[in-house]
């Protein structure tokens, strides 16, 4: 199971169909309107939650509607503290119920906390998070993290109870390791983003969200930390 914004949604990556009416544009913006089930079958295609469930030959689940926030994210994890079944309904944007029973491994991406609630601490996310991580690792759910930006990696809470308890996950570019990924979307040179393949032609000239080789870095450095710790799903289990 995926949880995260855009960047796990896999925003953008139906511009590198070959299907009509694409919305592109001089800046970057996303309407859902626009969205086709086309673009959204394809986008799905190569997002890199897929490639790691590709990977292990196995699915994925991730909510329906593009980009999120960390408190929203965790409104709908901690109600795992009470079942282990979500039903659907229209603040989760599931359309199936959940039973976290079915999953094997958990990827939790934590977005720019730029967009959450400024009461809401980062170390009180981290340590609300850490309690519902903490049984689904009980019933044997591997947990992965991600960092969008360095708010959440430099914070001594997230070292204590994702860095040191094996959750954090480093992405590895050119042989380089990077803890949050924001400075690769960022970088030109990196060709990782949208926007380094298209603003040369005059639009999605803001469009940071990863492209198919953003994606595949991301799939593979996490295929990577999983390997590295001997992390399997059986036939039984699911992503």
């Amino acid at each position: 199971m995926g949880i995260g914004d855009s960047f796990m949604w896999g925003e953008s990556l139906y511009f590198y169909s070959d299907l009509p009416n694409l919305p592109f544009s001089k800046e970057h913006n996303f309407d859902f309107d626009s969205m086709t089930e086309g673009f959204v079958a394809y986008k799905n295609k190569y997002r890199f939650i897929q490639l790691v469930a590709d990977y292990y030959d196995t699915w994925c689940t991730v909510k329906s509607l593009n980009g999120s926030t960390n408190e929203f994210n965790l409104e709908f994890l901690n109600t795992f503290n009470y079942t282990d079944i979500i039903n659907p309904n229209g603040s989760h944007h599931f359309n199936f119920k959940i039973n976290i029973n079915e999953y094997k491994l958990v990827i939790f991406l934590f977005t720019s906390h730029i967009r959450d609630n400024s009461k809401h601490l980062i170390d009180d996310m981290l340590i609300s998070a850490d309690k519902v991580f903490t049984k689904f690792e009980e019933k044997g759910i591997k947990v992965c993290t991600l960092c969008w930006m360095p708010e959440f990696f430099d914070n001594s809470t997230y070292r204590q109870h994702y860095v040191n308890k094996n959750r954090h996950t480093p992405l590895i570019y050119n042989g380089e390791t990077f803890h949050w990924y924001e400075d690769l979307c960022q970088d030109m040179e990196s060709n990782l983003t949208v926007k380094s393949d298209f603003a040369k032609k005059g639009y999605q000239r803001n469009d940071i969200h990863f492209n198919k080789e953003g994606n595949m870095m991301m799939a593979e450095s996490i295929i990577k930390k999983l390997n590295r710790e001997k992390f399997s799903i059986i036939e039984k289990d699911l992503l």
